[in-house]
């Protein structure tokens, strides 16, 4: 096809009027309720590197550490495993 005038698409005076309407579900797992967009390709790195950190760990007794992963935060969970 040389255009897409080819595929005999739909032109605005052929479609019925649209009217939008937006309906919001706000997010119960945040204070603020708003939901993040746009960031599928980023979600699986910070739960990998959190793993690793919490393998890293393990010798020390340590199963869970919340993000971020902080200097302090890691030593204030090591700190807890050695007792």
């Amino acid at each position: 096809t040389g255009s897409l005038m080819d595929y005999a698409l739909p032109r605005a005076g052929q479609l019925p009027t649209f009217v939008p309407l937006f309906e919001g579900t706000p997010c119960t797992t945040n204070p603020l309720g708003v939901k993040g967009a746009g960031e599928a390709g980023a979600v699986g790195s910070p739960a990998a590197v959190i793993n690793a950190v919490v393998d890293a760990l393990k010798a020390y007794g340590i199963d869970h550490l919340n993000m971020p992963a902080t200097p302090a935060r890691v030593w204030a969970v090591l700190k807890a495993g050695r007792r």
